[in-house]
């Protein structure tokens, strides 16, 4: 939905630029790499937003706005940037708690002053704004009625596409439903986790991948992966590490 809003307020404005609608997993400078290069050569400067692993040659020639990775939790978002690029210095209520959305999740709306019904009005744009179809939220409500787990503070979902904010959302306290200290969710070629920011860094540390949230207190982490061992490497670490974490703050 951040991205979304991005777009409309660069269209709104007459301002040149390319969105392909890509998802995390998927959202990396080789993307939209010859259109950057024939940009610089053309005398132009590129301002990036969310692309990751950018190389160092280009760095010099561009802008680059994000909040995710190494930034989480330390950056205003990238609506919020992209919005001070442009001189604007005061949001809408509606940009407010996009942005909250985006770096905080429900909670970070709740933080915020959010309503019950301005919340689940944003989850729901948030959700249309991925296409996240009826047959999507009908197969997370699958997954989740028959999710694990393994060890007490960690749910594992297995899910059979790469929705996650299906399942995020169903299991959330303000959804209505259990809520959850740490999550799991294992998709057919990718694997997000959503919970504690120590366990979000260590996965970082050990695998790679993207995070974002609210770090260094909450967050998420995913990587694209569809192979095993290399999954079931991953499931065993989180699970591993989610119970020393509870095992320590039980103690």
């Amino acid at each position: 939905m951040e991205m979304a809003e991005i777009a409309r307020v660069l269209h709104e404005r007459g301002i040149e630029f390319d969105d392909r609608g890509l998802d995390w997993a998927h959202a990396t400078f080789s993307a939209y790499e010859a259109d950057i290069r024939t940009a610089i050569r053309n005398g132009k400067r590129p301002v990036l937003v969310e692309l990751r692993d950018i190389p160092a040659d280009i760095r010099p020639f561009i802008d680059v706005i994000d909040h995710h990775g190494q930034e989480s939790g330390h950056l205003p978002t990238s609506l919020e940037q992209v919005l001070a690029r442009l001189g604007v210095t005061s949001l809408t209520r509606e940009q407010t708690l996009i942005a909250a959305n985006d770096k905080g999740y429900i909670e970070g709306m709740l933080d915020i002053g959010a309503t019950i019904e301005e919340i689940g009005r944003i989850r729901y744009k948030d959700r249309e704004a991925q296409g996240i179809t009826a047959e999507q939220e009908a197969a997370a409500e699958a997954a989740i009625a028959v999710c694990e787990s393994p060890v007490p503070g960690l749910l594992i979902v297995k899910l059979p596409h790469a929705k996650t904010a299906t399942v995020t959302d169903r299991l959330s306290n303000f959804a209505g439903g259990p809520g959850y200290k740490n999550l799991l969710v294992e998709c057919p070629n990718e694997i997000s986790f959503f919970g504690e920011g120590k366990i979000v860094e260590e996965l970082v540390r050990g695998y790679g991948g993207y995070c974002g949230g609210n770090l260094p207190e909450r967050g998420y982490w995913g990587i694209e992966i569809g192979a095993e061992p290399g999954r079931e490497t991953i499931r065993q670490f989180v699970i591993g590490v989610a119970a020393d974490n509870f095992g320590r703050e039980t103690i």
